[in-house]
Protein backbone atom coordinates (compact mmCIF):
# COMPACT_ATOMS: atom_id res chain seq x y z
CA UNK A 1 0.00 0.00 0.00
CA UNK A 2 0.79 3.60 -0.91
CA UNK A 3 0.48 6.73 1.52
CA UNK A 4 0.78 10.29 0.09
CA UNK A 5 0.27 13.22 2.85
CA UNK A 6 -0.04 16.32 0.71
CA UNK A 7 0.22 19.31 2.81
CA UNK A 8 -0.23 23.27 1.23
CA UNK A 9 1.35 26.14 3.16
CA UNK A 10 -0.81 29.08 3.55
CA UNK A 11 -3.89 27.92 2.08
CA UNK A 12 -7.17 29.39 2.58
CA UNK A 13 -10.34 27.13 2.76
CA UNK A 14 -12.24 29.56 -0.06
CA UNK A 15 -9.39 29.13 -2.28
CA UNK A 16 -10.18 25.25 -2.63
CA UNK A 17 -12.15 25.10 -5.75
CA UNK A 18 -13.60 21.71 -3.96
CA UNK A 19 -14.57 23.61 -0.41
CA UNK A 20 -18.12 24.51 -0.09
CA UNK A 21 -18.36 28.94 -0.46
CA UNK A 22 -15.20 28.84 -2.25
CA UNK A 23 -14.10 31.80 -4.16
CA UNK A 24 -12.93 31.15 -8.14
CA UNK A 25 -11.95 27.75 -9.98
CA UNK A 26 -8.03 28.18 -8.61
CA UNK A 27 -7.52 24.51 -8.16
CA UNK A 28 -8.78 22.33 -10.87
CA UNK A 29 -5.94 18.95 -10.60
CA UNK A 30 -6.95 18.87 -6.96
CA UNK A 31 -10.78 19.40 -7.54
CA UNK A 32 -10.79 16.10 -9.74
CA UNK A 33 -8.73 14.30 -6.88
CA UNK A 34 -11.70 15.79 -4.68
CA UNK A 35 -14.21 14.25 -6.66
CA UNK A 36 -13.41 10.74 -5.66
CA UNK A 37 -13.19 11.11 -2.17
CA UNK A 38 -14.42 12.77 1.00
CA UNK A 39 -14.26 16.63 1.73
CA UNK A 40 -14.36 17.64 5.31
CA UNK A 41 -15.84 21.04 5.17
CA UNK A 42 -15.26 22.16 8.80
CA UNK A 43 -11.75 21.14 9.30
CA UNK A 44 -9.11 23.25 11.88
CA UNK A 45 -5.68 23.77 12.25
CA UNK A 46 -4.00 23.83 15.24
CA UNK A 47 -1.82 27.21 14.91
CA UNK A 48 -2.00 29.79 12.66
CA UNK A 49 1.31 29.05 11.13
CA UNK A 50 3.78 26.28 10.15
CA UNK A 51 5.49 25.73 13.58
CA UNK A 52 2.15 25.42 15.22
CA UNK A 53 0.07 23.81 13.25
CA UNK A 54 2.57 20.81 12.56
CA UNK A 55 3.17 19.15 15.57
CA UNK A 56 -0.54 18.12 15.90
CA UNK A 57 -0.21 16.81 11.79
CA UNK A 58 2.16 14.68 12.50
CA UNK A 59 1.83 13.18 16.14
CA UNK A 60 -1.95 14.35 17.10
CA UNK A 61 -1.40 15.77 20.06
CA UNK A 62 -1.84 19.77 21.01
CA UNK A 63 0.89 22.19 19.76
CA UNK A 64 1.70 23.01 23.47
CA UNK A 65 1.75 19.89 24.48
CA UNK A 66 5.21 18.17 25.23
CA UNK A 67 7.09 21.26 26.26
CA UNK A 68 5.70 22.88 23.35
CA UNK A 69 6.58 23.21 19.65
CA UNK A 70 10.32 25.15 19.65
CA UNK A 71 11.34 21.31 19.44
CA UNK A 72 9.06 18.06 19.03
CA UNK A 73 9.58 16.31 22.11
CA UNK A 74 10.70 12.14 22.50
CA UNK A 75 7.43 11.75 24.17
CA UNK A 76 5.73 12.60 20.89
CA UNK A 77 5.24 10.46 18.02
CA UNK A 78 4.97 10.87 14.82
CA UNK A 79 3.06 8.80 12.32
CA UNK A 80 6.30 8.47 10.32
CA UNK A 81 7.91 6.81 13.48
CA UNK A 82 4.57 4.17 14.06
CA UNK A 83 4.88 3.20 10.29
CA UNK A 84 8.81 2.77 10.23
CA UNK A 85 8.68 -0.43 12.76
CA UNK A 86 5.63 -1.89 10.82
CA UNK A 87 7.83 -2.30 7.65
CA UNK A 88 6.47 1.00 6.28
CA UNK A 89 9.65 3.02 4.02
CA UNK A 90 9.41 6.56 4.93
CA UNK A 91 10.07 9.39 2.63
CA UNK A 92 9.83 13.09 3.19
CA UNK A 93 10.30 16.86 1.53
CA UNK A 94 10.06 19.99 1.92
CA UNK A 95 11.42 23.63 1.83
CA UNK A 96 10.04 25.19 4.87
CA UNK A 97 12.92 25.61 7.36
CA UNK A 98 10.99 25.51 10.53
CA UNK A 99 10.51 21.43 9.87
CA UNK A 100 14.21 20.80 9.78
CA UNK A 101 15.27 17.81 11.16
CA UNK A 102 17.07 19.44 14.10
CA UNK A 103 13.56 20.28 15.54
CA UNK A 104 12.51 16.73 15.26
CA UNK A 105 10.56 16.53 12.45
CA UNK A 106 12.62 13.53 10.24
CA UNK A 107 12.11 11.10 12.76
CA UNK A 108 10.85 7.79 11.70
CA UNK A 109 12.27 8.61 7.98
CA UNK A 110 14.42 6.61 5.80
CA UNK A 111 14.89 9.58 3.56
CA UNK A 112 14.08 13.22 5.09
CA UNK A 113 14.82 16.33 2.60
CA UNK A 114 15.00 20.03 3.08
CA UNK A 115 14.93 21.37 -0.12
CA UNK A 116 15.11 24.67 0.18
CA UNK A 117 18.63 25.59 0.19
CA UNK A 118 20.56 24.60 -3.01
CA UNK A 119 17.27 22.18 -3.58
CA UNK A 120 17.04 21.81 -7.02
CA UNK A 121 17.52 18.33 -7.92
CA UNK A 122 20.97 17.13 -8.29
CA UNK A 123 22.35 19.73 -5.81
CA UNK A 124 21.52 18.67 -2.44
CA UNK A 125 24.94 16.06 -1.99
CA UNK A 126 26.70 19.65 -3.09
CA UNK A 127 25.38 21.63 -0.30
CA UNK A 128 26.03 19.08 1.94
CA UNK A 129 29.37 18.74 0.96
CA UNK A 130 29.67 22.45 1.85
CA UNK A 131 28.31 22.40 5.40
CA UNK A 132 30.26 19.65 6.57
CA UNK A 133 33.37 21.37 4.94
CA UNK A 134 33.01 25.38 5.69
CA UNK A 135 30.97 27.45 8.41
CA UNK A 136 27.83 29.04 7.00
CA UNK A 137 29.67 32.28 7.41
CA UNK A 138 32.62 30.38 5.25
CA UNK A 139 33.69 32.86 2.14
CA UNK A 140 33.60 29.62 0.16
CA UNK A 141 30.05 28.59 1.03
CA UNK A 142 28.73 32.51 1.00
CA UNK A 143 30.06 32.49 -2.63
CA UNK A 144 28.48 29.82 -3.74
CA UNK A 145 25.08 30.41 -2.26
CA UNK A 146 24.81 33.60 -3.77
CA UNK A 147 26.21 32.08 -6.86
CA UNK A 148 23.22 29.41 -6.49
CA UNK A 149 20.65 32.27 -5.90
CA UNK A 150 21.65 33.94 -9.26
CA UNK A 151 20.85 31.18 -11.58
CA UNK A 152 17.92 29.65 -9.09
CA UNK A 153 15.40 31.23 -11.48
CA UNK A 154 17.16 29.88 -15.19
CA UNK A 155 17.69 26.58 -13.43
CA UNK A 156 13.93 25.98 -12.36
CA UNK A 157 12.78 26.80 -15.46
CA UNK A 158 14.74 24.42 -17.12
CA UNK A 159 14.43 21.45 -14.66
CA UNK A 160 10.97 21.96 -14.38
CA UNK A 161 8.65 20.88 -11.32
CA UNK A 162 9.99 21.95 -7.47
CA UNK A 163 12.38 19.72 -5.96
CA UNK A 164 9.83 18.60 -3.32
CA UNK A 165 7.59 17.61 -5.82
CA UNK A 166 9.87 15.66 -7.58
CA UNK A 167 11.10 14.09 -4.58
CA UNK A 168 7.79 12.63 -3.92
CA UNK A 169 6.76 11.63 -7.52
CA UNK A 170 9.90 9.47 -7.45
CA UNK A 171 9.44 7.95 -4.14
CA UNK A 172 6.03 6.64 -4.97
CA UNK A 173 7.22 5.81 -8.43
CA UNK A 174 10.05 3.37 -7.20
CA UNK A 175 8.07 2.08 -4.09
CA UNK A 176 8.08 -1.21 -3.99
CA UNK A 177 6.12 -2.34 -0.70
CA UNK A 178 4.13 -0.10 1.65
CA UNK A 179 5.28 3.74 1.15
CA UNK A 180 4.53 6.16 3.03
CA UNK A 181 5.28 10.09 1.59
CA UNK A 182 4.51 13.41 2.48
CA UNK A 183 5.54 16.40 0.75
CA UNK A 184 4.89 20.01 1.94
CA UNK A 185 4.23 22.66 -1.29
CA UNK A 186 5.64 25.80 -0.08
CA UNK A 187 3.14 27.57 -2.63
CA UNK A 188 1.13 29.70 -1.94
CA UNK A 189 3.61 31.05 0.80
CA UNK A 190 3.97 34.76 0.66
CA UNK A 191 6.00 36.98 -1.76
CA UNK A 192 2.90 36.01 -3.63
CA UNK A 193 5.04 35.70 -6.82
CA UNK A 194 3.22 33.13 -9.56
CA UNK A 195 4.42 33.05 -13.31
CA UNK A 196 2.67 35.38 -15.55
CA UNK A 197 0.03 32.85 -17.37
CA UNK A 198 -1.64 32.49 -13.87
CA UNK A 199 -2.04 35.77 -12.86
CA UNK A 200 -3.28 36.30 -16.22
CA UNK A 201 -5.88 34.10 -15.96
CA UNK A 202 -6.65 35.53 -12.89
CA UNK A 203 -6.42 39.23 -14.15
CA UNK A 204 -4.38 40.49 -11.73
CA UNK A 205 -3.81 44.28 -12.49
CA UNK A 206 -0.24 45.47 -13.43
CA UNK A 207 1.55 47.75 -11.28
CA UNK A 208 4.64 49.65 -10.76
CA UNK A 209 6.01 47.62 -8.07
CA UNK A 210 7.11 43.95 -8.73
CA UNK A 211 4.97 41.16 -6.50
CA UNK A 212 7.59 40.92 -4.04
CA UNK A 213 8.03 44.29 -2.92
CA UNK A 214 4.20 44.82 -3.07
CA UNK A 215 3.64 41.45 -0.75
CA UNK A 216 6.45 42.95 1.54
CA UNK A 217 4.80 45.90 2.15
CA UNK A 218 1.49 44.59 2.47
CA UNK A 219 2.71 42.29 5.03
CA UNK A 220 4.01 45.51 7.28
CA UNK A 221 1.40 48.39 6.80
CA UNK A 222 -1.83 46.41 5.23
CA UNK A 223 -3.97 49.67 6.20
CA UNK A 224 -1.83 51.65 3.94
CA UNK A 225 -3.16 49.61 1.01
CA UNK A 226 -5.99 51.53 -1.33
CA UNK A 227 -8.81 49.16 -2.69
CA UNK A 228 -6.73 48.65 -6.38
CA UNK A 229 -3.98 47.44 -4.15
CA UNK A 230 -5.87 44.93 -2.10
CA UNK A 231 -7.44 43.76 -5.55
CA UNK A 232 -3.58 43.46 -6.68
CA UNK A 233 -2.79 41.13 -3.48
CA UNK A 234 -5.53 39.14 -3.55
CA UNK A 235 -5.25 38.11 -7.14
CA UNK A 236 -1.54 37.43 -6.80
CA UNK A 237 -2.29 35.07 -3.79
CA UNK A 238 -5.38 33.48 -5.96
CA UNK A 239 -2.76 32.91 -8.63
CA UNK A 240 -0.11 31.65 -6.39
CA UNK A 241 -2.85 28.83 -5.48
CA UNK A 242 -3.12 28.18 -9.01
CA UNK A 243 0.72 27.93 -9.44
CA UNK A 244 0.58 25.72 -6.49
CA UNK A 245 -2.45 23.17 -7.81
CA UNK A 246 -0.16 22.86 -11.41
CA UNK A 247 2.53 21.59 -9.79
CA UNK A 248 0.30 19.20 -7.26
CA UNK A 249 -1.29 17.98 -10.87
CA UNK A 250 2.15 16.87 -11.96
CA UNK A 251 2.51 15.24 -8.51
CA UNK A 252 -1.11 13.47 -8.68
CA UNK A 253 0.12 11.89 -12.00
CA UNK A 254 2.54 9.21 -9.96
CA UNK A 255 -0.69 8.39 -8.04
CA UNK A 256 -2.46 5.10 -8.44
CA UNK A 257 -5.60 3.73 -7.78
CA UNK A 258 -3.94 1.27 -4.54
CA UNK A 259 -2.78 4.72 -3.08
CA UNK A 260 -4.35 6.75 0.07
CA UNK A 261 -4.48 10.41 -0.59
CA UNK A 262 -4.46 13.39 2.46
CA UNK A 263 -4.60 16.39 1.34
CA UNK A 264 -4.45 19.89 3.56
CA UNK A 265 -3.25 22.46 4.41
CA UNK A 266 -0.94 23.92 7.43
CA UNK A 267 -2.62 26.80 8.15
CA UNK A 268 -4.57 29.77 6.10
CA UNK A 269 -3.76 33.11 4.97
CA UNK A 270 -5.10 36.83 6.18
CA UNK A 271 -5.73 38.82 3.01
CA UNK A 272 -6.62 42.50 5.03
CA UNK A 273 -8.75 40.94 7.16
CA UNK A 274 -8.28 41.41 10.90
CA UNK A 275 -5.55 43.87 9.73
CA UNK A 276 -3.34 41.79 8.31
CA UNK A 277 -2.02 40.12 5.11
CA UNK A 278 -0.17 37.17 6.25
CA UNK A 279 -0.30 34.95 9.22
CA UNK A 280 1.28 36.12 12.45
CA UNK A 281 -0.26 34.98 15.96
CA UNK A 282 -4.08 34.93 15.84
CA UNK A 283 -7.02 32.39 15.80
CA UNK A 284 -9.44 34.14 13.40
CA UNK A 285 -10.50 31.44 11.04
CA UNK A 286 -9.01 32.69 7.71
CA UNK A 287 -5.82 31.00 9.88
CA UNK A 288 -7.29 28.15 11.22
CA UNK A 289 -10.37 27.02 9.12
CA UNK A 290 -8.78 24.51 5.86
CA UNK A 291 -8.87 22.73 3.24
CA UNK A 292 -9.10 19.04 3.80
CA UNK A 293 -9.78 16.25 1.58
CA UNK A 294 -9.04 12.07 1.92
CA UNK A 295 -9.42 10.47 -1.43
CA UNK A 296 -9.19 6.58 -0.24
CA UNK A 297 -7.18 3.35 -2.02
CA UNK A 298 -9.63 2.48 -5.32
CA UNK A 299 -11.76 5.78 -4.57
CA UNK A 300 -14.96 6.47 -3.27
CA UNK A 301 -18.08 8.75 -3.60
CA UNK A 302 -17.72 12.20 -4.18
CA UNK A 303 -19.18 13.34 -0.22
CA UNK A 304 -18.75 16.02 1.29
CA UNK A 305 -18.68 16.02 5.36
CA UNK A 306 -19.97 19.02 7.87
CA UNK A 307 -19.56 17.53 11.11
CA UNK A 308 -15.57 19.41 12.47
CA UNK A 309 -12.64 17.77 12.02
CA UNK A 310 -9.11 18.21 13.05
CA UNK A 311 -5.69 17.84 11.91
CA UNK A 312 -5.01 15.57 14.94
CA UNK A 313 -7.10 13.54 13.17
CA UNK A 314 -5.29 13.10 10.21
CA UNK A 315 -2.20 10.53 11.45
CA UNK A 316 -5.64 8.46 13.34
CA UNK A 317 -6.44 8.05 9.84
CA UNK A 318 -3.24 7.22 8.05
CA UNK A 319 -2.48 4.50 10.78
CA UNK A 320 -6.12 2.65 10.57
CA UNK A 321 -5.76 2.39 6.65
CA UNK A 322 -2.23 1.23 7.45
CA UNK A 323 -3.54 -1.23 9.97
CA UNK A 324 -1.07 0.35 12.15
CA UNK A 325 -2.54 0.64 15.93
CA UNK A 326 -2.21 4.43 17.24
CA UNK A 327 -0.32 5.34 19.74
CA UNK A 328 -1.59 6.26 23.25
CA UNK A 329 -0.58 9.73 22.82
CA UNK A 330 -2.79 10.13 20.11
CA UNK A 331 -5.22 12.78 20.77
CA UNK A 332 -7.52 12.50 17.45
CA UNK A 333 -9.71 9.84 16.02
CA UNK A 334 -9.63 7.76 12.59
CA UNK A 335 -11.76 9.31 9.59
CA UNK A 336 -12.29 6.49 7.93
CA UNK A 337 -15.55 5.84 9.30
CA UNK A 338 -16.67 9.11 7.78
CA UNK A 339 -14.97 8.55 4.40
CA UNK A 340 -16.69 5.13 3.87
CA UNK A 341 -19.70 6.67 4.13
CA UNK A 342 -20.81 5.66 8.33
CA UNK A 343 -21.55 8.58 10.45
CA UNK A 344 -19.07 10.55 12.39
CA UNK A 345 -19.28 13.34 15.33
CA UNK A 346 -18.48 17.05 15.35
CA UNK A 347 -15.50 17.36 17.69
CA UNK A 348 -14.44 21.00 19.43
CA UNK A 349 -11.02 22.06 17.85
CA UNK A 350 -8.42 23.61 20.29
CA UNK A 351 -5.99 26.33 18.23
CA UNK A 352 -3.28 27.82 20.14
CA UNK A 353 0.08 30.08 20.09
CA UNK A 354 2.36 31.47 22.63
CA UNK A 355 4.57 33.30 20.34
CA UNK A 356 4.86 36.90 19.57
CA UNK A 357 4.91 38.52 15.83
CA UNK A 358 8.28 39.67 16.79
CA UNK A 359 9.61 36.00 17.73
CA UNK A 360 7.54 33.94 15.69
CA UNK A 361 8.03 30.49 16.57
CA UNK A 362 9.56 31.43 20.09
CA UNK A 363 7.87 30.23 23.02
CA UNK A 364 6.58 33.05 25.26
CA UNK A 365 4.10 32.68 28.11
CA UNK A 366 2.71 36.45 27.82
CA UNK A 367 1.60 36.15 24.10
CA UNK A 368 -0.53 32.78 25.18
CA UNK A 369 -3.99 32.59 22.96
CA UNK A 370 -6.37 29.92 22.69
CA UNK A 371 -9.13 29.33 20.57
CA UNK A 372 -12.05 26.48 21.09
CA UNK A 373 -14.26 26.26 17.95
CA UNK A 374 -17.24 24.35 16.94
CA UNK A 375 -18.74 24.98 12.94
CA UNK A 376 -21.29 27.76 15.18
CA UNK A 377 -19.59 29.08 17.72
CA UNK A 378 -15.83 29.96 19.02
CA UNK A 379 -14.70 31.21 21.70
CA UNK A 380 -11.02 33.22 22.00
CA UNK A 381 -8.71 33.96 24.96
CA UNK A 382 -5.66 36.16 24.69
CA UNK A 383 -4.41 38.37 27.66
CA UNK A 384 -6.98 41.11 27.08
CA UNK A 385 -9.78 38.66 27.68
CA UNK A 386 -12.09 36.02 26.17
CA UNK A 387 -14.29 36.95 22.95
CA UNK A 388 -17.00 35.49 21.30
CA UNK A 389 -17.91 34.98 17.87
CA UNK A 390 -21.32 33.49 16.31
CA UNK A 391 -19.68 31.82 13.07
CA UNK A 392 -22.84 31.44 11.41
CA UNK A 393 -24.14 35.20 11.82
CA UNK A 394 -21.18 36.60 11.82
CA UNK A 395 -18.19 33.88 9.38
CA UNK A 396 -15.73 36.99 9.35
CA UNK A 397 -15.66 37.26 12.88
CA UNK A 398 -15.63 41.29 12.88
CA UNK A 399 -18.57 41.54 15.72
CA UNK A 400 -17.60 40.06 18.76
CA UNK A 401 -20.43 38.45 20.93
CA UNK A 402 -21.38 40.88 24.09
CA UNK A 403 -23.29 38.21 26.01
CA UNK A 404 -21.48 35.22 26.67
CA UNK A 405 -23.37 33.84 29.54
CA UNK A 406 -25.71 31.94 27.18
CA UNK A 407 -26.20 28.38 27.64
CA UNK A 408 -24.89 27.47 24.42
CA UNK A 409 -21.74 29.16 25.24
CA UNK A 410 -21.50 27.07 28.15
CA UNK A 411 -19.68 23.73 26.72
CA UNK A 412 -16.78 26.62 25.20
CA UNK A 413 -16.02 27.66 28.46
CA UNK A 414 -16.13 24.10 29.95
CA UNK A 415 -13.35 23.33 27.00
CA UNK A 416 -11.64 26.62 26.75
CA UNK A 417 -11.28 26.26 31.25
CA UNK A 418 -9.94 22.78 30.97
CA UNK A 419 -7.28 23.79 28.17
CA UNK A 420 -6.41 26.59 29.64
CA UNK A 421 -5.19 24.60 32.95
CA UNK A 422 -3.74 22.08 30.81
CA UNK A 423 -1.13 24.11 29.69
CA UNK A 424 2.16 25.10 31.05
CA UNK A 425 4.15 26.94 28.83
CA UNK A 426 8.04 27.49 29.66
CA UNK A 427 9.85 30.53 28.68
CA UNK A 428 12.70 28.32 26.88
CA UNK A 429 15.05 30.71 25.83
CA UNK A 430 14.62 29.51 22.09
CA UNK A 431 16.06 26.43 20.34
CA UNK A 432 18.88 27.76 18.74
CA UNK A 433 18.82 28.74 14.91
CA UNK A 434 21.37 28.59 12.58
CA UNK A 435 22.49 31.55 10.34
CA UNK A 436 20.65 29.43 7.32
CA UNK A 437 17.47 28.92 8.90
CA UNK A 438 17.35 32.79 9.59
CA UNK A 439 18.08 34.30 6.07
CA UNK A 440 15.21 31.70 4.94
CA UNK A 441 12.20 32.71 7.69
CA UNK A 442 13.03 36.34 6.49
CA UNK A 443 13.38 35.36 2.86
CA UNK A 444 9.57 33.97 3.50
CA UNK A 445 8.71 37.44 5.53
CA UNK A 446 8.26 35.98 8.90
CA UNK A 447 11.69 38.12 10.42
CA UNK A 448 12.82 41.46 9.57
Amino acid sequence: MKTLLLTIDAWRADHASFMPGSVGEHTPNLDRLAAEGTVFSQAVSHGPATPYAFPAVFTSALPLDYGGYEELSADRTLVSEALSPNGWHCVGAHANPWLGEKYGYGRGYDDYRDVGEFGLPGLERGRQFLLENFSLDSPVYRAVQSAYRYVQGPLRMVTGDAAEIEVAREALDDARGDTFVWTHLLEPHAPYTPPKHHREAVGVPETDTTPSQLVTRAQHDPESFSEREREVIRGLYAASVRHADEKVGKLLRAVDDDTLVVVTADHGEALFEHGQVGHEPALYDELVHVPFLVRPPDGANADVVEEQVRHVDIAPTILDYAGVEAPDSYQGRSLRPAVEGEGIETADAISEVASSPTQPGRLDPDELQVGVRTPARKLIYTADGIEGFDLDADPGEEAPVTDLDGEEWADLHAALDERLDSIDVADTGGVERDDDVQERLRNLGYME
